[in-house]
């Protein structure tokens, strides 16, 4: 690949496609060859799309919810094109559901909070929940992200975990709740869960709640690998690469685009550090034919080895 750090002017139609580009390949991974395409016909390009890729990464140093779901627009003036749009700025804290938390995570950024009855909670990276005590209620919202729940039991006054896909209630126990794309899942490390008022589970015991159909999925997990994140690494057991590339996400900052989908289907089981993304993406796909390549701090791209070799 041409070196993309070298300092030159370069126009402001490069920037502003440089821009675009960065955008796009969020939403339309499918693109990516018209990307690469764009990228190796002209020297200047690639110093455009290292331009915007700093820019944006500064911007990345801003707190956790000026970080994902930028608004995309047909032509992006040069400023936004450069990432240094302050109106972008706002409304993506507008629209980021951290922006409206009590308590909230950002990339690669675990918290702990201790609750008013002692119960504490574990915010995975990118995680957002809103909490309401009161005296005949304890209710914690997950609005985004996973969260590993320590709590402290009162047989007067249930704990209630609420999210678009369930409601999950307890007396006193330990348990994590993680949202995704797809649906949430609920894993019991001690005590007892209820979920929905369909299932009770128990300590090793787990339930995936598929968000289009609302049916779920119980099966067993090793209690002591419940929340395994907290610690870096995390075991997955039986699903598709596009569910750990999810959860990776969350560890760098900017975006993993799976550019084959017949690969992003594919089932896996395996214990990945969530803390090297790169090398957990490298341990994901190389034994099954997947290559994995950084195009920036920002854009790292995974498909198979025929799909991503050099033009």
């Amino acid at each position: 690949m041409h070196d993309a750090h070298l300092s030159r002017t370069v126009s402001a139609q490069s920037l502003e496609d440089a821009g675009q580009w960065l955008l796009d390949l969020q939403t339309q991974p499918e693109r990516f060859e018209d990307f690469d395409r764009w990228l190796h016909s002209d020297d200047e390009h690639f110093e455009a799309w290292a331009q915007v890729n700093r820019t944006w990464d500064t911007l990345g140093k801003q707190p956790a919810t000026t970080q994902r779901h930028w608004p995309r627009r047909a032509r992006l003036p040069l400023l936004a094109a450069a990432c240094v749009s302050a109106l972008a700025v706002c409304a993506t804290l507008a629209l980021s559901p951290g922006w409206r938390a009590d308590y909230s995570t950002g990339t690669a950024q675990t918290r702990e909070v201790t609750l008013a009855d002692g119960s504490r909670l574990t915010l995975a990276p990118q995680s957002a929940v809103n909490v309401r005590f009161n005296e005949s209620q304890r209710e914690v919202t997950l609005l985004q992200g996973e969260v590993f729940f320590d709590v402290v039991h009162d047989a007067k006054k249930p704990f209630e975990v609420r999210s678009e896909d369930a409601v999950i209630r307890v007396l006193g126990t330990a348990f994590d709740v993680a949202r995704r794309t797809t649906g949430l899942s609920v894993e019991v490390r001690d005590g007892t869960v209820g979920v929905n008022g369909q299932y009770r589970l128990a300590a090793g015991q787990r339930v995936w709640i598929d968000r289009q159909s609302g049916l779920g999925t119980p099966s067993t997990v090793v209690p002591a690998e419940v929340a395994g994140w907290i610690n870096g690494a995390q075991f997955f057991e039986n699903v598709s690469v596009a569910q750990v590339v999810e959860q990776l996400d969350r560890y760098q900052r900017g975006w993993i685009v799976i550019q084959d989908p017949a690969l992003a289907n594919k089932r896996v089981t395996g214990l990945y550090d969530m803390r090297d993304t790169q090398r957990a993406l490298q341990a994901l796909v190389a034994p099954i034919g997947g290559e994995v390549r950084q195009y920036s701090p920002l854009l790292t791209v995974i498909g198979s080895k025929k799909t991503v070799a050099e033009k």
